[in-house]
């Protein structure tokens, strides 16, 4: 009785419990995030490793990562290439060398039976194109190809459309935080529209919210004269949008807070005959306006200061810059575009169309 007794209480001996086998660096998430965040900034890297496996793609594709990997390279995305508007055809022409050169044909739209399309400008990744038959303005997601069409609001859908001479459209949540990471189709946008009315006495400007599917409330002011001829892209400096107006020289500010629309004038650098093709405007740093002016093989750069004068900053040598060579028969360049985002001017000139080079650059560093 007392051997068994013992023999029920006596402790059993207990083999070591096996730990779990000690995680892979390779499956911990934040890990393989910081590595893929040092990848070269060219379009081609997170495309490339988008392909190795889904977990890949996953953390290369959040918004989270996106917004990191810009920071870390200290810059925005780089530019694709740029759209030049062809009789209503949106064509799109790379800038970029293999392998992260995207065809033409990928990024182009070309405008279906009915349309009659004019590309007014791209901004966050969203293009903006209006559709006049159709009193619509046509907001363009190029890389996944979607289209919203947004019917002109009642006052501008006159005279087919004729009277809406230009307009911008930007991400909201982009314009609200500069840590956004734009997300192709599916981003609510803002967009404005230029409306100059059928005497030419005065300018207005609306704005569509697609979170709420609405105009807002209509702000006009008067024109400087009435042979205003043509209202050119837009910029965006701080949270105003400004239009560059010619034939007299001007510029359209609008304040998307207060919505209040306002006329700059007193640009008396710039002459009133100024072609469309010879001049442009573009954000400055500490959120100041800059006006660039074609002239000859020059571009001079002025800043709008805080007294409201105009002080030429810099001239641009293009000869230099774009190593031009003299040419047998003079050439005019022409001002085709500037990316705002990237601060690039595109130019064309004898030998094509310039790769675009940034306006905040010293010659030297533009022409290495």
């Amino acid at each position: 009785m007392g051997e068994d007794s013992e023999a029920r209480h006596r402790p059993r001996s207990c083999s070591p419990e096996t730990s779990p086998p000690p995680r892979s660096p390779a499956d911990d998430d934040d890990l393989l995030s910081e590595i893929l965040l040092r990848l070269p900034p060219q379009p081609s890297s997170l495309l490339r490793a988008s392909l190795v496996c889904k977990r890949w793609r996953r953390l290369v594709a959040g918004p989270v990562f996106l917004r990191r990997f810009r920071a870390h390279h200290h810059r925005s995305p780089p530019l694709l290439g740029f759209f030049i508007d062809d009789y209503g055809d949106a064509l799109f022409t790379p800038t970029l060398d293999p392998p992260n050169r995207i065809t033409a044909d990928r990024l182009s739209l070309r405008q279906g039976p009915g349309e009659r399309l004019s590309f007014l400008g791209c901004r966050h990744g969203l293009a903006l194109l209006l559709n006049r038959p159709r009193l619509e303005a046509l907001v363009w997601d190029p890389v996944t190809g979607r289209r919203r069409a947004v019917a002109f609001p009642p006052e501008f859908a006159i005279n087919q459309g004729d009277f809406v001479r230009g307009g911008a459209v930007l991400c909201a949540a982009a314009a609200a935080d500069d840590g956004h990471v734009h997300v192709h189709g599916d981003c609510p946008f803002k967009l404005a529209l230029v409306f100059i009315d059928d005497g030419r006495t005065q300018i207005s400007v609306c704005l569509y919210d697609s979170e709420c599917g609405t105009w807002g409330d209509i702000a006009s002011t008067a024109l400087v004269t009435q042979w205003t001829s043509s209202v050119g892209t837009s910029t965006m400096v701080g949270n105003v949008l400004c239009w560059l107006i010619h034939r007299p020289i001007c510029i359209l500010e609008f304040n998307l807070d207060k919505q209040i629309l306002s006329v700059i004038g007193g640009l008396a650098h710039v002459p009133d005959n100024s072609r469309p093709s010879s001049s442009f405007i573009f954000p400055m740093e500490d959120s100041k306006l800059g006006i660039g002016i074609l002239g000859g093989q020059r571009i001079r750069l002025w800043e709008r200061m805080a007294n409201s004068e105009w002080l030429l900053r810099r001239t641009l040598e293009l000869e230099k810059i774009l190593s031009l060579k003299p040419q047998a028969e003079p050439w005019r360049p022409v001002v085709l575009g500037f990316a705002e985002e990237s601060n690039a001017v595109f130019v064309l000139t004898a030998i094509g169309v310039s790769p675009g080079f940034d306006l905040h650059l010293e010659d030297e560093e533009i022409s290495n």
